[in-house]
């Protein structure tokens, strides 16, 4: 049996929530275009190190596995399973080919199956590592007619954000929020108001700069709470007009 294959039966075998109506509404929420069987994914990332720990996969064998659980997902978890395997073996992570994460992101719906895959896996050294390679790369991102690749082109810099005070990172976000402030869509609303907040636990002056001249331009919610969050510390608790 292929590694695909395998890896199906055996989120085939975890227990799903038995109401359909309960799926139903978590497929809804997540924005995802693939059924889901409502597993918790602190239990993903379970079967994840507990099929790495019995599979000892090369690096060609482990990117292809990834490859084929983007391109051929049936269900939200595969998607989910696919990303926490990426984030356990940060060897093979710190040499993925970027067009592949690109790809990977075309086959993705929705900001759950958006963010499990950039909020947390890539750390800002291994960012800057490659920084002439993944500044080309996110800046290609923001200009994609995919949503999901633009939604990526911010959410990939919130967690560099928030561990460096690195001009690079911060100077690059504020272009990528420049080009896509004017979407009315929420997948980058959304995406937008995360970014500027990222920023305020290590550039929080030039946060509050940029706030200051771009308030009119900036999509409403995003300047709200991310005034907020220059303001109080936290995420929406007194609303800023």
């Amino acid at each position: 049996m292929d590694l695909y294959l395998r890896v199906r039966k055996i989120i085939q075998n975890l227990p799903r929530k038995e109401d359909k109506k309960e799926r139903a509404w978590v497929q809804k929420y997540l924005g995802s275009d693939k059924p889901t069987r409502c597993i918790k994914t602190g239990e993903i990332k379970k079967v994840a190190k507990k099929f790495l720990k019995e599979n000892d996969l090369s690096e060609a064998e482990f990117f292809e596995l990834i490859d084929i659980l983007y391109s051929r997902a049936k269900t939200f978890e595969e998607v989910d399973l696919a990303t926490k395997f990426i984030g356990i073996r940060k060897d093979y992570r710190e040499k993925i080919k970027l067009e592949s994460l690109g790809q990977w992101l075309t086959y993705t719906c929705g900001w759950a199956e958006c963010d499990t895959l950039c909020q947390s896996n890539f750390a800002v050294e291994e960012i800057l590592g490659r920084w002439n390679e993944w500044k080309k790369f996110l800046l290609k991102l923001n200009i994609s007619k995919n949503i999901q690749q633009r939604r990526a082109s911010l959410v990939l810099l919130c967690k560099a954000l928030r561990q460096s005070d690195d001009k690079r990172i911060v100077e690059l976000a504020i272009k990528q929020v420049e080009s896509l402030k004017s979407e009315k869509e929420i997948l980058v609303t959304k995406a937008v108001s995360w970014i500027l907040r990222s920023m305020y636990k290590n550039h929080k002056e030039k946060l509050a700069e940029y706030l200051n001249e771009n308030k009119d331009s900036l999509p409403k919610i995003a300047y709200r709470e991310a005034m907020t969050k220059v303001l109080t510390g936290k995420k929406g608790v007194n609303r800023v007009k």
